[in-house]
């Protein structure tokens, strides 16, 4: 990726991602309650997942700029 506006076409294309899966999960749940504990897990840990390796990677470049926006955002939705 060499420009701002490649990475912002690929987290477009990746939030639609992300978008279908929640919604696949809605629907997983309610076709099969079952499933309830089983998709939510699976939502926790890439989410765990994701956070773990954006703060490894802040620590790799030395720069927790990213790291901080991601987890004020979550913790606070600024």
């Amino acid at each position: 990726m060499s420009s701002a506006h490649e990475l912002k076409q690929d987290f477009e294309q990746t939030f639609q991602r992300l978008k279908s899966h929640m919604d696949e999960s809605f629907m997983m749940i309610e076709n099969n309650p079952a499933h309830r504990d089983e998709v939510i897990d699976l939502w926790k840990d890439y989410i765990q997942a994701f956070t773990a390796y954006a703060m490894q990677s802040s620590e790799q470049y030395n720069n927790r700029d990213i790291y901080k926006a991601i987890t004020k955002m979550l913790i606070f939705g600024k």
